[in-house]
């Protein structure tokens, strides 16, 4: 994984080094966009005013692409970006994509691939229970507006801009990253289109935790 970064002091004062710079492309347009933009402006709110505190610089570009384009966008843009991303992740569904699409966009992404299978909402739905089954696309979104609803949280919508704020109140986020990890041990020898449920989504959040 690409870390570049370079040295800064801490707000307790001890050296540290600076946060790099994240390049987060999603496949969707609303649903993971509208997460990361959370989490980027909670940590915006947290540390934006404070002159002795660097915080990583996060931008995210929904693009309703689909995974095999995906890869080749993202390369494109950062070919012609003017600016050095340390950590580039390309977040991307198994979903409705055939097995070998799936496998081999992952194989072939030269950057760090946050995928899920069978889609994002899984990771949304690790925010509140864990997943140790198969579970089908309409099973995680049912199971997701069921803890919705268990939570007072109304149902699940896609396009809603509060989504961030809404999963990860209290522990839910460590919660999350605590259950995907022991997803990781379910069938981790077989090629990501057979790993369902699973979701590398985790492994974004839990570098930026330390910001939140």
């Amino acid at each position: 994984m690409r870390n570049n970064s370079i040295s800064r002091k801490s707000k307790f004062g001890s050296k540290k080094q600076a946060p790099t710079n994240y390049l987060i492309v999603c496949e969707g347009k609303k649903t993971e966009p509208n997460y990361f933009d959370g989490l980027k402006k909670q940590i915006n709110n947290k540390y934006g005013n404070k002159v002795d505190v660097l915080i990583p610089k996060i931008e995210i570009k929904g693009t309703g692409k689909n995974t095999t384009d995906l890869v080749e966008y993202t390369q494109k843009f950062v070919n012609y970006s003017n600016k050095i991303y340390g950590q580039v992740w390309i977040v991307f569904d198994k979903d409705d994509y055939n097995n070998n699409q799936f496998n081999n966009a992952i194989k072939n992404c030269k950057y760090n691939a946050a995928w899920s299978n069978p889609n994002f909402e899984l990771w949304l739905l690790s925010h509140f229970r864990k997943n140790n089954k198969y579970i089908t696309k309409n099973d995680v979104l049912d199971a997701l507006n069921k803890e919705f609803k268990n939570n007072g949280l109304n149902i699940y919508k896609k396009n809603d801009i509060n989504i961030f704020e809404k999963v990860s109140k209290n522990e839910n986020l460590s919660n999350a990253i605590k259950n995907c990890k022991q997803m990781e041990n379910i069938n981790k020898d077989d090629l990501p289109s057979e790993r369902n449920p699973m979701t590398k989504v985790y492994k974004i959040i839990e570098d930026l935790k330390e910001y939140l």
